[in-house]
Protein backbone atom coordinates (compact mmCIF):
# COMPACT_ATOMS: atom_id res chain seq x y z
CA UNK A 1 0.00 0.00 0.00
CA UNK A 2 1.52 3.26 -0.97
CA UNK A 3 1.92 5.72 1.72
CA UNK A 4 1.55 9.69 0.78
CA UNK A 5 3.77 11.72 1.62
CA UNK A 6 3.13 15.41 3.24
CA UNK A 7 4.97 18.05 1.59
CA UNK A 8 6.25 20.50 4.47
CA UNK A 9 5.71 24.33 3.90
CA UNK A 10 8.21 26.18 2.46
CA UNK A 11 9.85 28.55 5.27
CA UNK A 12 8.13 31.86 5.63
CA UNK A 13 10.50 34.10 3.71
CA UNK A 14 12.43 36.88 5.89
CA UNK A 15 11.74 39.87 4.77
CA UNK A 16 14.20 42.50 2.90
CA UNK A 17 16.98 43.79 5.69
CA UNK A 18 17.51 47.19 5.61
CA UNK A 19 21.03 47.78 4.12
CA UNK A 20 23.67 49.57 6.91
CA UNK A 21 25.50 51.85 5.35
CA UNK A 22 28.68 52.14 6.68
CA UNK A 23 31.19 54.99 6.82
CA UNK A 24 33.59 53.27 4.97
CA UNK A 25 31.13 53.15 1.80
CA UNK A 26 30.82 57.01 2.26
CA UNK A 27 33.41 59.98 1.51
CA UNK A 28 33.98 63.19 1.72
CA UNK A 29 35.19 63.37 -1.80
CA UNK A 30 32.09 61.75 -3.22
CA UNK A 31 29.46 63.99 -1.57
CA UNK A 32 31.52 66.67 -2.80
CA UNK A 33 30.55 65.43 -6.45
CA UNK A 34 27.22 64.87 -5.39
CA UNK A 35 26.55 67.92 -3.53
CA UNK A 36 28.71 70.75 -5.46
CA UNK A 37 30.95 73.36 -4.45
CA UNK A 38 30.23 74.91 -1.15
CA UNK A 39 28.38 78.74 -1.64
CA UNK A 40 31.37 81.03 -1.11
CA UNK A 41 29.02 83.83 0.07
CA UNK A 42 26.68 81.15 1.90
CA UNK A 43 30.22 80.74 4.20
CA UNK A 44 31.30 84.62 4.63
CA UNK A 45 28.14 85.38 5.85
CA UNK A 46 27.60 81.93 8.07
CA UNK A 47 30.98 82.75 9.95
CA UNK A 48 31.04 86.64 9.76
CA UNK A 49 30.08 87.17 13.17
CA UNK A 50 31.65 84.47 15.16
CA UNK A 51 35.36 85.31 16.86
CA UNK A 52 37.99 82.99 15.61
CA UNK A 53 39.00 82.72 19.35
CA UNK A 54 35.35 81.18 20.02
CA UNK A 55 35.97 78.72 17.03
CA UNK A 56 39.88 77.69 18.25
CA UNK A 57 38.29 76.89 21.77
CA UNK A 58 35.36 75.30 20.11
CA UNK A 59 38.13 73.08 18.02
CA UNK A 60 40.61 72.18 21.04
CA UNK A 61 37.85 69.99 22.30
CA UNK A 62 37.47 67.19 20.01
CA UNK A 63 39.91 65.46 18.05
CA UNK A 64 40.23 66.35 14.11
CA UNK A 65 40.04 62.86 13.24
CA UNK A 66 36.55 62.39 15.00
CA UNK A 67 34.89 65.36 12.84
CA UNK A 68 36.59 63.44 9.63
CA UNK A 69 35.03 60.07 10.67
CA UNK A 70 31.70 61.38 11.72
CA UNK A 71 30.77 64.35 8.92
CA UNK A 72 30.25 61.97 6.02
CA UNK A 73 27.81 59.57 7.95
CA UNK A 74 26.18 62.47 9.16
CA UNK A 75 25.54 64.69 5.72
CA UNK A 76 24.19 61.29 4.16
CA UNK A 77 21.96 60.28 6.86
CA UNK A 78 20.55 64.00 6.99
CA UNK A 79 20.22 63.54 3.09
CA UNK A 80 18.57 60.35 3.42
CA UNK A 81 16.37 61.67 5.72
CA UNK A 82 15.33 65.03 4.05
CA UNK A 83 14.60 62.62 0.68
CA UNK A 84 11.87 61.17 2.98
CA UNK A 85 9.82 64.00 4.20
CA UNK A 86 6.96 64.88 2.75
CA UNK A 87 6.55 68.74 1.35
CA UNK A 88 4.77 70.09 4.37
CA UNK A 89 7.29 68.33 6.72
CA UNK A 90 10.35 69.81 5.10
CA UNK A 91 8.45 73.18 5.78
CA UNK A 92 9.52 72.55 9.09
CA UNK A 93 13.24 72.11 8.81
CA UNK A 94 14.58 75.55 8.90
CA UNK A 95 18.02 74.32 6.89
CA UNK A 96 19.18 76.11 4.04
CA UNK A 97 20.08 74.16 1.42
CA UNK A 98 23.93 75.34 1.21
CA UNK A 99 24.43 73.91 4.74
CA UNK A 100 25.29 70.79 3.92
CA UNK A 101 27.52 71.02 1.06
CA UNK A 102 29.12 73.77 2.88
CA UNK A 103 30.07 70.85 5.92
CA UNK A 104 30.70 68.88 3.54
CA UNK A 105 33.48 71.21 1.83
CA UNK A 106 34.64 72.38 5.33
CA UNK A 107 34.94 68.85 6.73
CA UNK A 108 37.04 67.95 3.64
CA UNK A 109 39.55 71.21 4.22
CA UNK A 110 39.92 69.61 7.59
CA UNK A 111 40.94 66.70 6.69
CA UNK A 112 43.39 68.09 4.00
CA UNK A 113 44.98 70.27 6.61
CA UNK A 114 45.86 67.18 8.83
CA UNK A 115 47.07 64.99 6.35
CA UNK A 116 49.51 68.21 6.17
CA UNK A 117 50.05 68.55 10.19
CA UNK A 118 50.62 65.15 10.79
CA UNK A 119 53.02 64.51 7.60
CA UNK A 120 54.66 67.13 8.91
CA UNK A 121 54.87 66.08 12.36
CA UNK A 122 56.16 63.08 11.57
CA UNK A 123 59.08 65.04 9.33
CA UNK A 124 59.83 66.88 12.35
CA UNK A 125 59.91 64.06 14.48
CA UNK A 126 62.73 62.82 11.79
CA UNK A 127 64.67 65.56 11.44
CA UNK A 128 65.03 65.61 15.63
CA UNK A 129 66.29 62.25 15.50
CA UNK A 130 68.63 63.13 13.04
CA UNK A 131 69.53 66.14 14.59
CA UNK A 132 70.12 64.36 18.31
CA UNK A 133 72.09 61.41 16.74
CA UNK A 134 74.62 64.53 15.30
CA UNK A 135 74.39 66.46 18.63
CA UNK A 136 75.36 62.79 20.09
CA UNK A 137 77.90 62.19 17.33
CA UNK A 138 79.91 65.35 18.12
CA UNK A 139 79.56 64.92 21.88
CA UNK A 140 81.45 61.69 21.16
CA UNK A 141 84.25 63.14 18.92
CA UNK A 142 84.81 65.71 21.54
CA UNK A 143 85.37 63.38 24.36
CA UNK A 144 87.72 61.76 22.47
CA UNK A 145 89.66 64.50 20.70
CA UNK A 146 89.96 65.89 24.28
CA UNK A 147 91.22 62.24 26.18
CA UNK A 148 93.44 62.24 23.43
CA UNK A 149 94.89 65.30 23.79
CA UNK A 150 95.26 64.81 27.65
CA UNK A 151 97.05 62.12 27.17
CA UNK A 152 99.41 63.29 24.84
CA UNK A 153 99.95 66.47 27.19
CA UNK A 154 101.22 64.37 30.25
CA UNK A 155 103.63 62.22 27.62
CA UNK A 156 104.97 65.82 26.88
CA UNK A 157 105.15 67.67 29.26
CA UNK A 158 104.96 65.26 32.52
CA UNK A 159 102.82 64.16 34.87
CA UNK A 160 103.89 67.35 37.36
CA UNK A 161 102.94 69.83 35.16
CA UNK A 162 99.19 67.96 34.43
CA UNK A 163 97.94 69.77 37.67
CA UNK A 164 96.57 72.79 35.80
CA UNK A 165 95.54 70.88 33.01
CA UNK A 166 93.30 68.77 35.29
CA UNK A 167 91.96 72.09 36.76
CA UNK A 168 90.84 73.56 33.06
CA UNK A 169 89.46 70.29 31.48
CA UNK A 170 86.06 70.74 33.04
CA UNK A 171 83.21 67.99 32.60
CA UNK A 172 81.82 66.44 29.82
CA UNK A 173 77.87 66.59 31.25
CA UNK A 174 76.85 68.73 28.61
CA UNK A 175 77.76 70.32 25.57
CA UNK A 176 78.43 73.73 26.50
CA UNK A 177 80.76 72.07 29.32
CA UNK A 178 82.84 70.39 27.13
CA UNK A 179 82.95 72.85 24.56
CA UNK A 180 84.14 75.13 27.38
CA UNK A 181 86.88 72.43 28.23
CA UNK A 182 88.14 71.56 24.72
CA UNK A 183 88.87 75.33 24.20
CA UNK A 184 90.49 75.88 27.32
CA UNK A 185 93.01 72.75 26.57
CA UNK A 186 93.76 74.42 22.88
CA UNK A 187 94.47 77.41 24.71
CA UNK A 188 97.16 76.00 27.38
CA UNK A 189 98.56 74.60 24.13
CA UNK A 190 98.75 77.89 22.55
CA UNK A 191 99.90 79.80 25.83
CA UNK A 192 102.75 76.46 26.25
CA UNK A 193 104.05 76.96 23.29
CA UNK A 194 104.43 80.64 23.65
CA UNK A 195 106.43 80.47 27.10
CA UNK A 196 108.61 78.11 25.57
CA UNK A 197 108.85 78.02 22.03
CA UNK A 198 112.22 76.07 21.91
CA UNK A 199 111.99 73.15 24.56
CA UNK A 200 108.03 72.96 24.92
CA UNK A 201 106.85 73.68 21.51
CA UNK A 202 109.04 70.77 20.27
CA UNK A 203 107.62 68.40 23.18
CA UNK A 204 104.08 69.12 21.87
CA UNK A 205 104.81 68.59 17.96
CA UNK A 206 106.46 65.67 19.34
CA UNK A 207 103.32 64.06 20.38
CA UNK A 208 100.82 65.01 18.43
CA UNK A 209 99.82 68.14 20.73
CA UNK A 210 100.83 71.24 19.02
CA UNK A 211 99.63 73.99 16.71
CA UNK A 212 97.10 71.10 14.79
CA UNK A 213 96.02 69.49 18.03
CA UNK A 214 94.61 73.21 19.42
CA UNK A 215 93.33 73.93 16.23
CA UNK A 216 91.17 71.08 15.72
CA UNK A 217 90.00 71.31 19.74
CA UNK A 218 88.93 74.86 18.69
CA UNK A 219 87.10 73.69 15.62
CA UNK A 220 85.46 70.19 17.31
CA UNK A 221 84.02 72.73 20.41
CA UNK A 222 82.34 74.96 16.85
CA UNK A 223 80.71 71.69 16.04
CA UNK A 224 79.61 70.91 19.57
CA UNK A 225 77.73 73.89 20.33
CA UNK A 226 76.73 74.13 16.76
CA UNK A 227 75.05 70.46 16.37
CA UNK A 228 73.70 71.13 20.70
CA UNK A 229 71.91 74.50 19.16
CA UNK A 230 70.41 73.83 15.96
CA UNK A 231 66.42 73.77 16.39
CA UNK A 232 63.58 72.22 14.09
CA UNK A 233 62.41 75.03 12.34
CA UNK A 234 59.22 75.98 12.72
CA UNK A 235 58.17 75.19 9.19
CA UNK A 236 55.12 73.22 9.73
CA UNK A 237 52.51 73.74 6.79
CA UNK A 238 49.21 73.59 8.80
CA UNK A 239 49.95 74.29 13.04
CA UNK A 240 47.93 73.34 15.82
CA UNK A 241 46.00 76.42 16.30
CA UNK A 242 44.73 76.25 12.57
CA UNK A 243 43.45 72.86 12.74
CA UNK A 244 41.91 73.45 15.92
CA UNK A 245 40.17 76.64 14.49
CA UNK A 246 38.96 74.48 11.31
CA UNK A 247 37.76 72.25 13.50
CA UNK A 248 35.50 74.90 15.10
CA UNK A 249 34.23 75.78 11.87
CA UNK A 250 33.13 71.52 10.97
CA UNK A 251 31.59 71.47 14.64
CA UNK A 252 29.77 74.98 14.01
CA UNK A 253 28.14 73.35 10.75
CA UNK A 254 27.69 70.39 12.45
CA UNK A 255 25.33 72.24 15.32
CA UNK A 256 23.07 73.79 13.09
CA UNK A 257 22.37 71.18 11.37
CA UNK A 258 21.42 69.20 14.69
CA UNK A 259 19.74 71.83 15.62
CA UNK A 260 17.46 72.71 12.35
CA UNK A 261 16.22 68.71 12.79
CA UNK A 262 15.71 68.59 16.32
CA UNK A 263 13.50 71.73 15.99
CA UNK A 264 11.53 70.06 13.28
CA UNK A 265 11.43 66.60 15.83
CA UNK A 266 10.09 68.82 18.49
CA UNK A 267 6.99 69.67 16.44
CA UNK A 268 6.57 66.32 14.44
CA UNK A 269 7.68 63.22 15.87
CA UNK A 270 8.43 61.02 12.81
CA UNK A 271 10.90 63.50 11.47
CA UNK A 272 14.46 61.70 12.73
CA UNK A 273 17.16 63.31 13.58
CA UNK A 274 20.83 62.68 12.09
CA UNK A 275 23.09 60.50 14.59
CA UNK A 276 26.94 61.39 14.73
CA UNK A 277 29.12 58.36 16.65
CA UNK A 278 32.32 59.55 17.69
CA UNK A 279 31.48 63.17 18.10
CA UNK A 280 28.36 62.99 19.78
CA UNK A 281 29.23 63.60 23.59
CA UNK A 282 30.45 66.95 21.94
CA UNK A 283 26.43 67.78 20.60
CA UNK A 284 24.66 65.88 23.26
CA UNK A 285 26.38 67.58 25.88
CA UNK A 286 24.86 71.01 24.72
CA UNK A 287 21.41 69.67 23.59
CA UNK A 288 17.80 68.75 25.15
CA UNK A 289 18.01 65.15 24.04
CA UNK A 290 17.21 63.03 27.05
CA UNK A 291 18.36 60.00 25.05
CA UNK A 292 21.41 57.98 26.27
CA UNK A 293 25.08 59.71 25.47
CA UNK A 294 27.01 57.16 22.88
CA UNK A 295 30.67 57.46 24.19
CA UNK A 296 33.55 58.56 21.74
CA UNK A 297 34.27 55.62 19.94
CA UNK A 298 31.55 54.15 20.45
CA UNK A 299 29.08 51.63 17.64
CA UNK A 300 27.98 53.31 14.50
CA UNK A 301 24.05 53.49 14.73
CA UNK A 302 21.73 52.49 12.26
CA UNK A 303 20.88 54.31 9.29
CA UNK A 304 18.38 56.74 9.50
CA UNK A 305 18.94 58.26 13.10
CA UNK A 306 16.89 59.58 15.87
CA UNK A 307 15.29 56.44 16.89
CA UNK A 308 11.69 55.06 15.87
CA UNK A 309 9.38 57.38 13.93
CA UNK A 310 6.65 58.10 16.06
CA UNK A 311 8.54 58.15 19.09
CA UNK A 312 8.40 62.16 19.43
CA UNK A 313 10.93 63.22 22.29
CA UNK A 314 10.16 65.46 24.80
CA UNK A 315 9.64 69.01 24.27
CA UNK A 316 13.04 71.09 25.61
CA UNK A 317 14.92 73.41 24.50
CA UNK A 318 18.93 73.25 23.43
CA UNK A 319 20.87 74.50 27.28
CA UNK A 320 24.09 76.36 25.53
CA UNK A 321 24.50 76.67 21.72
CA UNK A 322 27.90 75.37 20.35
CA UNK A 323 29.49 79.14 20.44
CA UNK A 324 27.98 82.35 21.99
CA UNK A 325 27.68 84.01 18.91
CA UNK A 326 24.90 81.95 17.09
CA UNK A 327 23.83 82.01 13.69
Amino acid sequence: MATSKTKKPAPAARPAEVPIVSSTTITLDALAKELGPADGAFAERTFAGIAEEDLVAEGTRIDSQSLIDDVPYFVASARRILGSLSEKQRGKLRMPAALLPLLVAEAARLQAMKRSHDASAVEAAGARVALEAQARSAMRDGIGERDLCYDGLRNALGARRMARVDAIVGRADSPENLAKGLEALAAFIEETRKNDPVQDAQLLEDYGVGADCAATLQATARKVRETASVQIAAGRRVTQRALDLQDGRVALLIEKVLRAFRAARRVDGTILVPELNRAAWMFEARSGSTGKKAPPGGEKPAPGGGGTPGDAPPVQEETTPILGADG
